[in-house]
């Protein structure tokens, strides 16, 4: 259950942990580090990532036969021929000795959880300073899109700010101690959509934290009513972003979108500049992109992440499950950080054409332009060659669209894959609030794995 005292101890509480003058203390020393020079910002990094290593060796018996003294200098060697890539599946096998502690969490520290969406949860220990950071590095990132603490912002996630039972007015929260108005995604309904646009049009906020699905649902509910809002950025994270998402939502909210990528693990942070280039925030981890046999590669390859902050549980080479690749050249920010492709989202996420091979999240897309009968849209794979389009209609969605649908992947994505479309009333979120545009269910039930080297 949901109240206003609860979200008022709750937002309170959360202010004053964080927004402390330590964590603007450290925003303000992250702002000098991206301003620095290469060789400036390489010895910064070498020395954050000797510490990491050094801390993991020291409390995880996973690493305790690695010796200790060597020197700043060698750490990416280290790194490299030292510490073997892990994934959940290591995690979950070996909490004993990867855990801290025998695998039993302290008082003092914070408890981080996975949503599990893709397998079992996960639970990662944090330190009270590693939480302290991840605000600071969202901040500055809000930064790079020109807001500031005592700007106005909204938040369209997964807050529980209002009951689902609730009916009437307000979906929202007033959070006064960040002036934010926090609004519950469960309600963005077409029965509840005026409602929340009014208010959200009556705040003008600065900026819009979102999911990119809740995003695009916001878009999609102006869209049909013939509205528009002016809100000048929109920082989406946690979920894959899709072309249509973004192309809609920079039409109905007259935004930039500035997207994050991050995750629990707290092993990789990529924000995106105010040029669109997605940068590695390479001060908060040490990120890899490898290939299948765990060597470094230009090409796409897996996203490999060793923390810099979090030392109540260091994570060392660390696979995601995401894949993307570097950028060559730099970015016109000026920024020192490093740039890859946006990322194409989990493994297990990924479905497959009929010659067995990755089908890009973003050549689906192209099915779906123009498709205004649709209130929203899934692609499931549930077996070889074998998809699902999961469709909650609009009215004017016919058997001509349904068909439309079949037609133009085969005709614009893979000619031989079997599509059949299924109508629903409606496709819900996670339990996180967040919703998978593309899911592979038979990869789940089979429990396929993504090749690279594993540690037995």
């Amino acid at each position: 259950m949901t109240s206003p005292l609860r979200n008022e101890l709750l937002f309170g509480t959360r202010a004053l942990l964080r927004d402390t003058p330590w964590s603007q203390w450290r925003l303000r020393a992250l702002q000098r580090n991206e301003a620095m020079s290469h060789a400036e910002f390489a010895a910064v990094q070498a020395s954050l990532l000797h510490k990491t290593l050094r801390t993991a060796i020291a409390r995880l018996p996973f690493y305790a036969h690695i010796r200790r003294d060597f020197p700043v200098a060698a750490s990416v060697d280290v790194l490299r021929a030292e510490f073997p890539i892990i994934d959940k599946a290591t995690l979950l096998a070996n909490r004993r000795s990867l855990y801290p502690n025998g695998g039993v969490k302290q008082p003092w520290q914070a408890l981080g959880a996975t949503s599990g969406t893709t397998g079992a949860p996960l639970e990662v220990f944090r330190s009270v300073q590693s939480v302290l950071m991840e605000q600071a590095f969202v901040k500055r990132h809000w930064a790079w899109g020109g807001y500031h603490d005592g700007m106005v912002r909204a938040s369209l996630r997964g807050d529980l700010v209002a009951d689902t039972a609730v009916t009437k007015p307000p979906f929202w929260f007033w959070n006064r101690y960040n002036r934010q108005l926090l609004v519950s995604s469960r309600h963005l309904t077409e029965a509840n959509a005026d409602a929340i646009i009014d208010r959200l049009e009556a705040l003008a906020p600065a900026m819009l934290q979102a999911y990119p699905s809740t995003a695009f649902t916001l878009a999609g509910l102006l869209q049909r009513r013939g509205r528009r809002l002016h809100i000048a950025r929109v920082f989406t994270s946690s979920e894959p972003s899709y072309a249509h998402q973004r192309e809609l939502i920079r039409d109905r909210l007259g935004a930039t979108i500035m997207d994050l990528y991050g995750m629990a693990e707290r092993v990789a942070f990529a924000s995106a500049c105010e040029h669109g280039q997605l940068h590695v925030n390479a001060d908060y981890a040490y990120v890899e992109i490898v290939d299948g046999d765990g060597r470094p590669t230009d090409g796409e390859g897996d996203v490999v992440g060793t923390t810099f902050h979090n030392h109540a549980m260091p994570l060392v080479r660390y696979r995601m499950g995401d894949r993307s690749r570097w950028k060559p050249g730099p970015c016109p920010c000026g920024r020192v950080f490093p740039i890859i492709e946006g990322v194409s989202g989990k493994y297990l996420d990924a479905i497959t054409g009929s010659d067995g091979a990755p089908v890009s999240p973003s050549v689906l897309t192209f099915a779906f332009k123009r498709m205004d009968q649709i209130r929203k849209s899934q692609v499931a794979q549930v077996g070889p060659a074998s998809w699902e389009v999961r469709v909650v209609p609009l009215p004017g969605f016919t058997a001509f669209h349904q068909q439309y649908l079949i037609d133009i992947i085969h005709r614009m994505v893979d000619p031989h894959v079997l599509v059949k479309v299924v109508l629903r009333d409606d496709l819900p979120n996670t339990a996180a609030g967040k919703f998978r545009w593309v899911v592979n269910e038979y990869a789940n039930n089979n429990v396929l794995q993504p090749p690279g080297n594993r540690p037995e």
